[in-house]
């Protein structure tokens, strides 16, 4: 591509504004008038053997502000957020690839910002230039902070030579790119407009067949942070890094950087990022995680692992249970560590509160337990979960047995009238559909419709079924020590299974079938014996059937008659199973009883699937009786015809009498249509495949060296 061809393309990003705006005297090109050659522009990059343009600096806001002459505003960091001292760290060794990390709080504008993901929702400016896809040669994309509103145009992930794409701080909306370059090292899709699920595919799956997406063989920084990603991190199982020709998993040896935070991201932390032999940087916080802290993550995997090289580890603001694992401390790296606004319970290793971390955010003077700078302590508080603490008062209250608390105050206990008016409250009860259901804010909890008590005046059952209850399923509904059955069924009951439930010593039945909950069962609550028989079982029952979540709810994406699966109770018996359904309801909530899909024996068969089979049926049954019937009235058309020449043979006998002929009507190849699968793509199955590509290895180049400054 020439230099007038190289022009054109560049200025057709400038021309707004083309004869309205005086560039500074320190902006070189981009404009008609300009003399200097491409190469020479700035924000421009060439390669300095042939030319080629290979790399594309406008970001921070250098293509608006400077050469469109936009104003600026960075939504994130303007009235919406709330300002707080950064946790950020600065190595030598990892500056130059990005490694960094600003913290700040979970505010109203993320929570905001999801919402309105997918309504397209975006502040004026440019959409994305596609004409830049021509320059096949591009090598760095960097776009940052640019208001940049719409799509990535296809023309651009398909550029074939793509190192770096930054586009981060801008308003671009879509589901996950699909790249094809096989060169890709640093993708930064952070703060953006994306949503949907990551693509199972992306990291490679055996059920699928594919091997690791090809940009991702050479990738050193990943951040695709504060959008509204949501389902799974796919890298549960055996899933992950896959190489389908040597049927074994492989390992992404530059990964540094892997940022997943400010997403809606459900399910647990999956133990295959134990493979990220590099790994400095894991970013996880702000998302819906359930489970415990995977060993991986201090011990690596595999046979003779070392423990990850992480410097950083940010998995606070989830929904993670268990205790805070003392082999933590193993990280010989380590200098961050925050898993406050979780549910961790115990206590801090002092191993891990030697290791002198967080000391860069946390700066308060005062003498305080070093440990205090990791997570505050149970039956504490604090606006930010770590140092400084505020103690409480030991007055048994249950919203102070976690670790790392964010609070302004110390909360008291509370009583179980105070419980049920929350839940009536949270839950719409004065849009209840049975009106005799209504709960009088602080009326005795045992004189309530839908409860029952203990003789001592303890609340030991709840069943409010099909009441068009709404809202989230309240954590503190855990805190009733006595509960023993809890029947929410047929309700449009929201958001996630809290793990308090597994303090509920004595509850057997939950039943929380028909509403509208996302995520996972929490890994803690799936090993709590006697909730719906979970852990209670005959001699000899198969483990993972005795143990399981799927006996607390049918995950999503599956479903029983019961919402949950049935424990054996006879030796050798199978009980009831969770089985897969593939209608919308099921792959988006937990704990269906019911499926719209049809299953015939032990098949089972898209709605979808049946119609287009049934509509392409009987179009085939028409389009065949409509033959028949041409060759029916052919024949007789032909009898008809025979007995005329009968009829005349008496008067003019023929010497050559009418022979039969063999096919009596030829019909046309348009006169029917023909049905075949080759209608089929790829958007009609959920599993896709990608072309494999051979994978570059840049593991023996310094990627500081060829990495341009971007700022």
């Amino acid at each position: 591509m020439d230099d007038s061809e190289l022009k054109e393309i560049l200025l057709a990003l400038v021309k707004p504004n083309q004869n309205h705006l005086t560039l500074p005297s320190n902006v070189k090109g981009w404009s008609e008038q300009s003399d200097e050659p491409v190469c020479y522009w700035s924000g421009i990059t060439c390669d300095p053997i042939d030319n080629s343009l290979i790399g594309l600096n406008l970001g921070n806001g250098f293509w608006t502000e400077t050469l469109l002459g936009m104003s600026q505003t960075d939504e994130d960091d303007t009235a919406h957020t709330r300002h707080y001292q950064d946790r950020l760290l600065h190595y030598e060794e990892i500056k130059d690839l990005y490694l960094h990390k600003n913290r700040k709080t979970l505010d109203s504008i993320h929570t905001r910002k999801q919402r309105n993901l997918q309504k397209g929702e975006a502040a004026a400016g440019p959409t994305f230039p596609s004409a830049l896809g021509k320059i096949k040669t591009l090598r760095f994309i960097n776009l940052s902070a640019n208001q940049i509103q719409g799509p990535i145009p296809k023309s651009i992930t398909d550029l074939p030579n793509l190192e770096i794409f930054d586009v981060t701080k801008n308003d671009i909306i879509g589901t996950f790119p699909d790249f094809q370059s096989d060169s890709l090292m640093v993708l930064d899709i952070s703060k953006n407009r994306f949503y949907g699920a990551i693509p199972k595919h992306l990291f490679g799956h055996p059920e699928i067949g594919d091997d690791t997406a090809p940009y991702l063989k050479s990738i050193v920084k990943f951040d695709i942070s504060h959008n509204g990603f949501n389902y799974t991190i796919p890298l549960n199982g055996d899933s992950g890094f896959y190489d389908k020709e040597a049927q074994t998993e492989t390992v992404l040896k530059n990964l540094q950087y892997f940022d997943l935070g400010y997403n809606l991201l459900t399910g647990t932390i999956p133990n295959n990022i134990g493979n990220f032999a590099s790994l400095q940087g894991l970013f996880l916080e702000n998302n819906r995680l359930v489970g415990t802290i995977p060993k991986v993550l201090y011990r690596g995997s595999g046979i003779g692992a070392n423990p990850l090289p992480l410097v950083q580890l940010f998995l606070q603001g989830n929904m993670l249970s268990g205790t805070l694992p003392s082999g933590l401390a193993q990280l010989p790296n380590l200098k961050e560590l925050y898993v406050d606004g979780n549910k961790l319970t115990g206590t801090i290793a002092p191993a891990i509160c030697n290791k002198g971390l967080n000391e860069v955010f946390v700066n308060d003077e005062a003498d305080h337990d070093l440990c205090d700078n990791v997570v505050c302590p149970a039956n504490s508080i604090s606006f930010e979960g770590v140092a400084p603490c505020t103690r409480c008062e030991e007055d048994g209250s249950d919203f102070r047995r976690y670790l790392g608390q964010r609070d302004k105050e110390c909360r008291p206990k509370l009583s179980e009238v105070e419980i049920l008016d929350l839940f009536f409250d949270h839950t719409h009860g004065e849009e209840w559909l049975d009106q005799r259901y209504f709960w009088e804010a602080g009326s005795p909890a045992c004189q309530r419709p839908g409860i029952e008590c203990s003789d001592s005046g303890k609340v030991t059952s709840i069943r409010l079924p099909s009441l068009g209850l709404r809202g989230p399923l309240m954590s503190e509904l855990g805190f009733l020590s006595e509960l023993h059955s809890l029947d929410l069924s047929d309700n449009f009951i929201t958001g996630f299974v809290p793990s308090e439930f597994r303090f509920v010593d004595k509850l057997i039945d939950f039943d929380i079938k028909g509403n509208e909950l996302q995520g996972g069962i929490p890994v803690l609550l799936c090993i709590t014996e006697g909730i719906n028989s979970n852990g209670v079982g005959p001699k000899g029952t198969n483990f993972d059937l005795l143990y399981s979540c799927d006996n607390i709810a049918c995950a999503r994406g599956t479903y029983s008659d019961f919402g949950h699966a049935i424990v054996p109770t006879e030796e050798d018996a199978d009980g009831s199973q969770c089985v897969p359904c593939y209608d919308d309801e099921a792959q988006f909530f937990i704990g269906r009883d019911s499926c719209t899909d049809i299953s015939i024996g032990m098949l089972q068969f898209r709605q979808d699937d049946i119609r287009h089979v049934a509509v392409y049926t009987t179009l085939a049954l028409f389009t065949s009786a409509f033959i028949i019937h041409l060759v029916i009235m052919a024949r007789r058309r032909k009898k008809y015809v025979l007995s005329e020449n009968e009829d005349s043979s008496s008067q003019h006998q023929d010497p050559f009498p009418l022979q039969r002929q063999d096919s009596p009507l030829s019909v046309e190849d348009d006169e029917y249509e023909e049905y075949s699968d080759d209608d089929w793509t790829a958007a009609d199955s959920e599993t896709g495949t990608l072309a494999k590509k051979e994978g570059r290895d840049y593991s023996a180049i310094e990627l500081a060296d060829i990495l341009p400054t971007i700022a």
